[in-house]
């Protein structure tokens, strides 16, 4: 399949993450596909039935993902078939909270509820900071 031209690509920032998540899920092998839509911006897609390949494959493409989504990764397990599993989970989740502190935004589609409990609503980065001095004990 020949690449697009530069008149077929998406032009604003939702089209070019919707385009790359579905480039992502043609391009699966093993179970994970990738794309690039921006400088420092990756799709990552998990894809069919979740197992040990999917986890092996997630685990040695973190530091390649290190490397290349330092801007934003957007995660889409929307082609999923069944569960995640808790490996998978695991793994995800350990690539969430890298590239959030690295500074990079995270954005994951088509979570399982079971994907979206575990891995939490808020950011791993944020905390809370008060003023008032702790209750003496």
């Amino acid at each position: 399949m020949a690449a697009p031209t530069p008149s077929e690509l998406p032009t604003g920032l939702d089209e070019r993450r919707r385009h790359a998540r579905s480039a992502a899920a043609r391009r699966a092998v093993a179970g994970i596909g990738t794309s690039w839509y921006d400088d420092g911006c990756v799709a990552l897609a998990v894809v069919g039935t979740a197992g040990p390949a999917q986890v092996r494959a997630l685990r040695d493409l973190r530091p390649q993902l290190a490397r290349e989504a330092w801007a934003e990764l957007v995660i889409d397990l929307g082609h999923l078939d069944g569960e995640c599993g808790p490996a998978l989970v695991r793994v995800l989740g350990q690539l969430r909270v890298q590239r959030l502190t690295a500074g990079a935004r995270v954005e994951v589609h088509g979570a399982p509820p079971e994907v979206v409990s575990e891995l939490g609503a808020a950011p791993a980065t944020a905390f809370t900071v008060s003023d008032e001095p702790a209750p003496a004990r």
